[in-house]
């Protein structure tokens, strides 16, 4: 099975449409969890009684231990001297993913705009989170109304809305309306 490494920026993402375990599995590959990675990934935004807005806590416990995310390091050596390099580009979480991705030499989950640049110069491939959402509809025939349900927790809980030019931008937008 092919591998890929989450940044935080796609792994809230993807918390945010519900549990890892139910949307990772349809995408055909091994997602690692750098551990800043994991350390960044705290919280959605979800809203109280009142309309007020409201920090849900992220748990990625139940999927690391069904082995849905692994928790990954950085070796010493090549891996350590990329992410060093990157981290003077990117946070933490971002540099930390991409410098595995090309020592290891696995797909990149990132929505960063930087990060996907940096990983193009690298010879990294990108995924982003609209491509992860149609592969997820392709691959398990999900409904048009299961995708907008998707993208909507997508944008609404981790706040994240691809600007003009986004891979699948318009995909995406055509599921919302």
């Amino acid at each position: 099975m092919p591998e890929g490494s989450l940044d935080t920026c796609c792994l809230l993402n993807l918390c945010a449409v519900g549990r890892v375990a139910d949307w990772l599995p349809s995408l055909g590959w091994q997602w690692h969890v750098p551990e800043a990675v994991r350390g960044e990934t705290l919280y959605l935004r979800t809203y109280g009684a009142e309309g007020e807005p409201v920090n849900q806590e992220v748990d990625l416990q139940p999927d690391l231990a069904e082995g849905v995310l692994v928790e990954c390091a950085l070796d010493p050596g090549e891996e350590t001297a990329r992410y060093v390099q990157l981290a003077g580009s990117l946070g933490d979480g971002e540099a930390l993913a991409l410098a595995l991705a090309a020592t290891r030499h696995w797909l990149l989950a990132t929505d960063d705009r930087k990060a996907r640049r940096l990983a193009g110069e690298l010879g990294v491939p990108v995924i982003t989170t609209p491509e992860l959402a149609r592969r997820w509809a392709d691959n398990t025939g999900s409904t048009d109304v299961e995708i907008a349900a998707a993208l909507c927790r997508v944008r609404d809980l981790a706040r994240f809305v691809p600007g003009e030019g986004f891979p699948l931008r318009d995909w995406r937008v055509r599921h919302l309306e």
